[in-house]
């Protein structure tokens, strides 16, 4: 073999004809990355797919599962840890004449009461404050009483303005401010 051979002189070189070299050690490495890439990319597409599948128990893509109680080990929405079971008793008791205040009050203890957890949900979707969660559940928790007693009504007679009206217009206000922070997440990723 003469001294000029590819292969004597680097032993990790390949001769793949026409005077062009591959560093052997390269190729290697070039192949190791790709194949992380890969795994990596199968890792991220796993976790996408199962954080798709906690989405009804969480509301919250992983990087914001700081917005989230932990229960048995699993991520579920913070706000509605505190809105639900609360508004649920209310409801129960309600539907049954055990009101939170008088009757003849309503409906503008609904409409009021669901006003700290429209402003929260809107200071942080729009990121005018940072996030809070003692915030977040003080405002939550008020508004369960809302919730609740809009909800006996609901469940003693069906399609009471005193529920659909507040879901109707919170609900809207929601989604809008939502899909507005959907909106600008988007453009600010696609630059």
């Amino acid at each position: 073999m003469s001294t000029t051979d590819p292969e004597v002189e680097n032993p990790t070189a390949l001769d793949i004809g026409a005077d062009t070299v591959v560093d052997r050690q390269a190729h290697d490495d070039d192949f190791d990355k790709a194949l992380a890439r890969h795994k990596a990319n199968r890792e991220s597409e796993a976790a996408a797919t199962q954080a798709s599948k906690n989405m009804w128990r969480t509301h919250h893509w992983p990087e914001q599962y700081d917005r989230c109680a932990v229960v048995r080990g699993r991520h579920v929405c913070r706000r509605c840890v505190a809105l639900h079971p609360l508004s649920i008793v209310i409801a129960v008791l309600a539907a049954a004449g055990y009101s939170p205040w008088p009757v003849e009050w309503d409906p503008w203890p609904i409409w009021l009461l669901s006003l700290p957890a429209t402003a929260d949900f809107i200071i942080e979707q729009l990121n005018l404050l940072p996030y809070n969660p003692k915030r977040q559940v003080a405002a939550t928790l008020i508004t369960a009483f809302a919730f609740g007693r809009a909800l006996g009504y609901e469940i003693t007679e069906q399609w009471t303005p005193e529920f659909w009206g507040p879901v109707a217009v919170f609900g809207g206000i929601w989604f809008a401010v939502a899909f507005i922070r959907h909106r600008s997440d988007r453009s600010r990723l696609l630059g």
